[in-house]
């Protein structure tokens, strides 16, 4: 199958100003499911996603662990793939408080110390204006994208209601000197880097004959890809691939495998068709298989795949045989 062209789904570089994609009480919920899992000791980023149910890598376990970075609750040792995190002192307060007032108090403190969450409580307090005023505000003076706008409300609402805050508090404000730094916004632990070479495993298959060279980390909803460019005769077919599914490997992978794949449209949905392909089910015993293709496959293209099917399901035979 050859390498699908560069289209217009690729992720865009704009992102909206960064902010914890959980609120406050979520981030409570994780750093408690944190400190079950790992302790005293320190987590190592890309094993991070234990503690809360999540592969190797995901991204989804990156943006929570800064998301709990934002807030305050757990520090960086080291960087890159050999980044750890640990509790931070707060948050071991936190967990050992036995009295009700140390624990409110703290939460206080924790809601404002991301940057942006701090920002706009100087400007709305817990009183805000009416959703329509507030993405405004946010989309055109503020840059926020209009998704990412939307979950900043709910983030600030959620964390304002948890912590207690009211327009009577005093102790934070955007002319006190704890300033969020953007550490939500800090790229995962990557295995990783620009210009290294890799290969994609989907579901346990190397799917590329030759690997190919990273040209750039993107981001997208709050999830990470590598952008990838072939090389040789395939230089400048480009696509993205998620970091968790990187690996330095350059074993043959099955003949005519060359595809991409690019990120989804929403990768917070489940069933997601991309721009350009189609999509059959087929309900069988046991459950549907799926199958996504190319929109307007030549005739060469459909014969190709019929020999590819016939020689999946011989071996899947083999396999049921066995």
């Amino acid at each position: 199958m050859a390498d699908t062209q560069p289209n217009d789904d690729r992720p865009k570089k704009d992102r909206s100003p960064s902010f914890p994609f959980i609120s406050l009480p979520e981030a409570v919920k994780r750093l408690q499911a944190f400190e079950q899992t790992f302790g005293r000791h320190a987590a190592p980023g890309v094993k991070v996603g234990l503690a809360w149910g999540m592969k190797d890598r995901s991204s989804q376990a990156y943006q929570i662990l800064a998301a709990l970075k934002a807030f305050g609750l757990v520090r960086y040792e080291g960087s890159g793939k050999d980044l750890k995190a640990t509790l931070t002192d707060d948050a071991r307060i936190y967990l050992r408080a036995n009295m009700e007032m140390t624990k409110k108090e703290l939460l206080k403190q924790l809601a404002l110390k991301p940057a942006q969450l701090q920002k706009f409580w100087g400007i709305w307090g817990a009183d805000r204006p009416p959703d329509p005023v507030c993405l405004d505000q946010l989309i055109l003076q503020h840059a926020f994208t209009d998704n990412a706008a939307h979950t900043f409300l709910k983030v600030y609402d959620d964390t304002v209601a948890y912590a207690g805050l009211s327009n009577a508090y005093a102790g934070l404000s955007n002319s006190d000197t704890v300033i969020g730094d953007d550490v939500e916004d800090a790229e995962p632990p990557l295995e990783f880097k620009v210009g290294d070479l890799v290969n994609w495993d989907s579901g346990g298959q190397v799917q590329w004959k030759a690997p190919r060279r990273i040209v750039s980390i993107d981001e997208k909803d709050g999830l990470f890809f590598y952008k990838v460019d072939g090389l040789g005769e395939l230089a400048g077919q480009i696509g993205w691939i998620p970091v968790e599914q990187a690996i330095q490997r350059q074993a043959a992978a099955p003949a005519g495998s060359n595809q991409f794949t690019p990120p989804p449209a929403d990768p917070k949905k489940d069933d997601v068709v991309i721009q350009g392909t189609r999509k059959a089910v087929f309900p069988v015993t046991g459950g549907d298989v799926t199958m996504i293709f190319p929109e307007g496959l030549s005739k060469d293209g459909l014969e190709e795949l019929g020999q590819y099917l016939d020689i999946f399901l011989k071996k899947e035979k083999k396999t049921v045989g066995s």
